[in-house]
């Protein structure tokens, strides 16, 4: 038989992955927040806020440690196509600057 942890006792509880960070992108128009959310956020919780100055795209991140990563790679990817150079976003209250690859010059 399990004993019931006594109430108060840190031991008891038992940490469970949850969706409870986000990163906020900021964008220059509806547009490409449209953009964006369908087509590099398409797989993810995400959502729209469309201001007058800017537009938000928020995404929740997943327990995965990784999940950070994959998410700016894919959005970077997604900043190259849509022709835009960088674009601000916010996570964990810190504001951060995501740059469009540089393209690749060849040299003959």
């Amino acid at each position: 038989m399990r004993s019931s942890p006594n109430r108060g006792d840190p031991q008891g509880m038992h940490p469970e992955p949850s969706l409870n960070e986000m990163v906020l992108f900021e964008l220059p128009s509806k547009y490409f927040a449209e953009q964006l959310l369908l087509s590099a956020l398409s797989e993810r919780v995400a959502w729209l806020q469309i201001g007058d100055a800017a537009s938000v795209v928020g995404v929740l991140l997943t327990p995965d440690e990784v999940d950070l990563a994959r998410l700016l790679r894919d959005v970077q990817g997604w900043l190259e196509r849509s022709g835009l150079l960088a674009l601000r976003f916010e996570l964990d209250g810190r504001a951060y600057v995501l740059e469009a690859p540089l393209p690749v010059l060849a040299y003959a």
